[in-house]
């Protein structure tokens, strides 16, 4: 998972298709505008989830792939590319 900290009027670009942007910000709620290609299917996690009772989430089977394949990853290239790679533990 990336998380990241975005202001009002910034956005994130999702694999060169999709775009994030945070359009309104307040102390307890954020608005956000998501542009992206028609074929994508975009739902709120609470709606997703009526439309497939009992199924696990797309976070829940990304969780599930990053643990089987060695743990919690993070996206912190030095090339500046956005890609997951270990977490590397710091040095003592």
């Amino acid at each position: 998972m990336l998380a990241l900290s975005r202001g009002e009027g910034q956005s994130i670009i999702i694999n060169g298709t999709i775009e994030v942007k945070i359009v309104k910000w307040t102390r307890s709620s954020v608005r956000l505008a998501i542009e992206a290609p028609r074929d994508v299917t975009i739902d709120r996690d609470e709606v997703w989830r009526k439309m497939h009772p009992d199924s696990p989430t797309p976070l829940d089977h990304a969780l599930a792939a990053r643990n089987a394949i060695g743990g919690e990853k993070s996206a912190v290239p030095h090339d500046g590319t956005m890609r997951d790679v270990p977490i590397q533990p710091e040095a003592s």
